[in-house]
């Protein structure tokens, strides 16, 4: 009887443990992007914000991420983009492909950003 107690609680403390780290954390972009979108699903402003960089904590109004409450469905389509600057001013924004088996992405489309939308891209 002792043992069949030990392994339950042995059992019980490996199910804790294991579900405890399948956390998910805000260490790669799709992470960051689906815990936004579950902060705005459950209408958690305060997990929606700890996701901002120090500097832009805040920047989003409680009005505005109601709004965001909006605008979401259940399904969601998750792309890479990577902004290119250059020297002169101009940008270009580049569609990745997600990664595949050899652990490479690969480009989708090239985009010249236009005059009126890199204001979007500036720091």
């Amino acid at each position: 009887m002792k043992y069949i107690k030990l392994l339950v609680l042995i059992f019980v403390f490996v199910l804790i443990i294991g579900c405890s780290s399948n956390k998910v954390k805000p260490d790669s972009t799709e992470n960051v992007a689906w815990l936004m979108k579950l902060a705005i699903e459950n209408d958690d402003y305060e997990a929606f914000d700890s996701l901002f960089s120090e500097g832009r904590k805040g920047s989003v109004s409680r009005t505005d991420f109601s709004e965001f409450g909006n605008l979401t469905t259940a399904g969601a389509n998750y792309k890479k983009y990577e902004l290119v600057t250059f020297e002169n001013g101009e940008m270009l924004l580049v569609r990745l492909t997600p990664e595949n088996e050899d652990n490479k992405y690969e480009i989708e489309d090239v985009i010249v950003v236009p005059e009126e939308m890199k204001v979007l891209f500036k720091d």
